[in-house]
């Protein structure tokens, strides 16, 4: 009881030498539409992790999402990067500044600031690419470019796919390359 009594007594001394607040040095706040939150259905630094058919490893991560108008099967992602795993050892990278997951089609449209890498050192770039899960195809509607090892490539459309016999790789329209062989 007499610890109790102490403590109290020593709150009572400390409080009452405390300065009082002053407005101008508080710390600031940034507004909120805290309502507006609550209204919103949204997830920040989304990472999900899934497996192909295959087996190989599937990644996802964003840094938001949200449902397309409160369509729970169309989602809408800024900031986006996917990594799916290959037969051989690494992983291919899709970045993108913004996305839209289609859950129903089994699509995801890459746009914006559209970059592929792989792990052999080759890179696409495009304003455009769509991913389709279903057929394992990606592609390009518009102008792409790709760089890599001894190669610069570019071309109107692009189309990448997987089949069981194998992958294709199809550049149409206007496809201007160049190829350095390396000594």
């Amino acid at each position: 009881m007499l610890f109790l009594l102490s403590a109290l007594g020593l709150f009572s001394v400390l409080f009452s030498f405390s300065n009082t607040p002053d407005p101008d040095r508080a710390i600031p706040f940034t507004e909120v539409d805290i309502e507006k939150f609550a209204r919103e259905q949204r997830i920040g630094q989304l990472r999900f992790a899934g497996m192909l058919e295959d087996g190989r490893e599937i990644l996802l991560f964003a840094a938001r999402a949200a449902p397309l108008q409160g369509d729970m099967t169309r989602i809408s992602a800024e900031s986006v990067q996917i990594q799916v795993g290959l037969a051989e050892p690494g992983y291919l990278v899709l970045s993108s500044d913004s996305a839209l997951v289609n859950l129903t089609g089994r699509t995801m449209r890459l746009d914006e600031n559209v970059r592929v890498t792989s792990p052999t050192g080759y890179r696409v770039d495009s304003d455009q690419i769509i991913v389709s899960m279903s057929d394992r195809s990606l592609r390009s509607p518009g102008p792409v470019s790709v760089t890599g090892p001894s190669l610069t490539l570019m071309a109107d459309r692009m189309e990448a796919f997987e089949e069981p016999s194998g992958q294709g790789l199809v550049f149409n329209g206007a496809v201007q390359m160049l190829y350095t062989p390396e000594d």
